[in-house]
């Protein structure tokens, strides 16, 4: 049980923390709410304050929960709050901790203020791991981990982070080009858009981890006795566009080719040399030799933008958003409702008739659920009914039956929970009949045959 003691302090005797993590107040309209109830109802929440004991300050208070409060009770002129005074946090760390954990569970600080105070904890012993911060501010140790990889980020990275500008996991991606501030710049600027902000990394993460490939590249191209184009060949010898990399370096340098590297993108450019009987191609101009320069470039922008699409693509179907597989199924069905366009008119009861007027079956098709669209779908594809209207369907002795027919029977009977009729197994029995009558009589001759076999070879 606490044995702190609770009464109304001066507002002039409670001193905000020094060392506060939040540096703003949050919104302002709810500030001069809080205001208005504390001026017209009291606080109800105490604030926590420590007693300062020595020093210029003593005798007044060290607030450690209830900042905003303080601020809200000078805009509404309230001349006293009701306080807890706490002994016990007669530390600077124990005083963070406890200014940590109030302001992230209750009114969220900034990020990056809750890394600086994190950081600041760090310096202290009894808060020397991240484990140990972790439960002390109630805070998972990856949360803490990542805190903590801010404080690498420069003032305007922070400073986006601050606005909302710069998500976490943008600016967790900063950290890792924190050296180098042209790239951080380029990196800060694509943030505001998805395509740019995915295409940017990618295009900088490439570039980064060039060098360490292009060093394995050439140690691999040693090995292998690669020959290397000589720049005045660039433009006579032929390119191999072949980004497969189905051939490997040993049968490119089988096959007598010359490489190049892209140092920017560790990526190897194969050339072959021309037919000897071919004419000589005149020697390209300044212009040309730079436009072939920027066609290069833009290759492997290409690439690196079909990469980022082929992730993002991947992660739309692995965690589609709402409405997403609904809309594909339904294009699907679009672009072949003219093959199904009767099927899918009994289905939806469109009113359409006009083969060319598909609006109306359009507009009833966007009705209809996932489920439902996907079993529209499956029927189009798969129905055989205008067969069932056969007799020979039904004839499992009819070569016929087995080209779509049977499997729709099954699939009616196994899917769609379709039992038979009276009518429709009259009409299997009646073949099912006709096929045994012909066994038996198939086989009444097959033995009358062999009896006069057996006459014969007696005689």
């Amino acid at each position: 049980m606490s044995t702190n003691d609770f009464r109304d302090i001066a507002l002039a005797d409670l001193l905000p923390h020094p060392h506060n993590p939040r540096t703003d107040l949050g919104d302002p309209q709810k500030l001069s709410e809080l205001a208005n109830d504390l001026a017209a109802n009291g606080n109800k929440t105490a604030l926590r304050v420590f007693p300062i004991v020595e020093g210029d300050d003593q005798g007044k208070y060290l607030i450690i929960e209830g900042h905003r409060r303080r601020a809200a009770a000078e805009l509404g002129n309230v001349s006293a709050l009701f306080c807890e005074i706490d002994p016990t946090i007669d530390t600077l760390p124990k005083q963070l901790e406890s200014m940590l954990r109030e302001n992230t569970h209750r009114e969220p600080i900034s990020a990056v203020n809750e890394a600086v105070a994190i950081q600041t904890m760090m310096t202290f012993d009894e808060y020397s791991s991240v484990a140990k911060i972790a439960k002390a501010i109630n805070r998972s140790q990856a949360t803490v981990r990542k805190r903590l990889l801010l404080n690498k980020l420069g003032d305007e990275a922070k400073t986006r982070i601050e606005d909302n500008t710069l998500n976490i996991d943008q600016a967790l991606v900063l950290v890792n080009f924190a050296d180098d501030e042209e790239v951080t710049e380029r990196l800060i600027k694509a943030a505001a858009s998805p395509r740019d902000w995915d295409y940017t990394v990618t295009a900088e993460t490439r570039r980064r981890e060039a060098p360490a490939k292009v060093a394995a590249l050439e140690k691999e191209l040693e090995e292998a006795g690669a020959k290397y184009l000589a720049e005045k060949d660039l433009y006579r010898w032929n390119r191999l566009y072949d980004n497969s990399d189905a051939t490997t370096i040993a049968e490119h340098v089988a096959a007598g080719r010359h490489v190049r590297i892209n140092k920017d993108w560790a990526r190897l450019e194969w050339y072959e040399k021309p037919a000897s009987n071919a004419a000589k191609k005149a020697e390209l101009t300044e212009e040309q030799k730079e436009e072939k320069r920027r066609e290069a470039q833009l290759s492997a922008a290409l690439e690196i933008a079909h990469a980022v699409r082929a992730e993002h693509l991947k992660a739309r179907v692995l965690a589609p958003q709402q409405d997403d597989a609904r809309r594909a199924m339904l294009s699907l069905i679009k672009d072949e409702i003219h093959s199904y366009r009767t099927t899918l008119v009994e289905i939806t009861g469109s009113t359409s008739s006009d083969p060319d007027a598909d609006d109306s079956l359009f507009i009833a098709l966007e009705n209809l659920t996932l489920d439902q669209l996907v079993m529209a779908y499956h029927l189009g594809r798969k129905s055989h009914e205008a067969d069932l209207l056969k007799l020979w369907a039904w004839d499992a002795g009819d070569y016929r039956h087995k080209y779509g027919a049977k499997e729709w029977l099954e699939t009616l009977r196994d899917l769609y929970g379709y039992q038979l009729s009276s009518v429709e197994q009259e009409v299997l029995d009646h073949f099912a009949a006709a096929h045994s009558a012909l066994l038996a009589e198939n086989a009444t001759d097959d033995t009358a045959a062999a009896t006069e076999e057996d006459g014969l070879e007696d005689d």
